[in-house]
């Protein structure tokens, strides 16, 4: 499996800056974590639009908003014949009035499921099962398997879902995970978002190989964030627009 990092900041984009969104190749199938903001500007098109499976993680702006571009993007290829089949898009059941509004859009070829706590499901050699996280709005950290690596991706959490966390992340290769808060700002502990620190806690004790950090406040240093992480667990990277990793490297992230 490949990474290929589309957006890593939040509330808003801002210039080479979009709002979350990983993009995952492996084989002929293309999976996109998240959708937000600017992060549609860094795919191929057509071509990545083919067996691609979307999963939105939680229907907060900064996390869907691009999934209207690429419901158009779908539209226009297949009325031009160079999409020959609808892309598929998995979100939350909730909440049921932005559910309406993205399955409701005419001008878009795609099919649409709702995902929960105990959906299991398999795009090409890729188990992906998910793990509903403490965020205002309902949110599930997604996990991808295919066999031979492992990733997982935290989506927006509080710390108050961290043995949920660590569990479900147990031994994957890489943790994509949020870390949108400093220590040294006095947060308390728990929150509707992680620090970095409590991202590297997780990170230990749940035993990956990786971490990448992401959900970076656009006005920080995000070398802050990496040190705060690297105080409790070493092979930490901070992600940024167009990087791209291959799985089964992560062993080395911090070099």
């Amino acid at each position: 499996m490949k990474l290929k990092v589309l957006g890593t900041q939040s509330p808003y984009n801002t210039e080479g800056h979009n709002c979350p969104g990983f993009f995952i190749q492996d084989g002929n199938n293309r999976i996109l974590l998240d959708c937000g903001s600017g992060s549609h500007s860094l795919l191929s098109y057509p071509c990545d639009l083919e067996n691609l499976s979307v999963f939105i993680s939680h229907l907060h702006r900064d996390h869907y908003n691009d999934i209207f571009n690429l419901q158009y993007s779908s539209f226009v290829f297949h009325n031009q014949k160079r999409l020959q089949r609808p892309i598929d898009i998995y979100l939350p059941s909730t909440p049921s009035d932005i559910v309406n509004d993205i399955t409701g859009e005419s001008n878009s070829y795609a099919n649409y499921y709702n995902i929960n706590d105990e959906s299991r499901l398999k795009v090409g050699n890729i188990e992906i099962s998910f793990c509903k996280m403490d965020h205002p709005v309902e949110t599930y950290a997604i996990r991808l398997d295919n066999g031979e690596r492992s990733i997982v991706y935290s989506s927006d959490t509080s710390f108050s879902a961290k043995d949920r966390l660590i569990d479900f992340s147990r031994e994957a290769d890489l943790l994509i995970c949020e870390s949108s808060l400093l220590t040294e700002y006095g947060f308390p502990e728990i929150n509707s978002h992680l620090t970095a620190k409590q991202a590297g806690i997780i990170a230990k004790q749940a035993n990956v190989k990786g971490l990448a950090l992401t959900h970076f406040w656009p006005e920080e240093d995000i070398h802050k964030y990496v040190d705060e992480a690297k105080s409790v667990f070493i092979n930490v990277v901070a992600l940024k627009e167009g990087q791209v990793i291959d799985v089964p490297t992560v062993d080395r992230l911090e070099r």
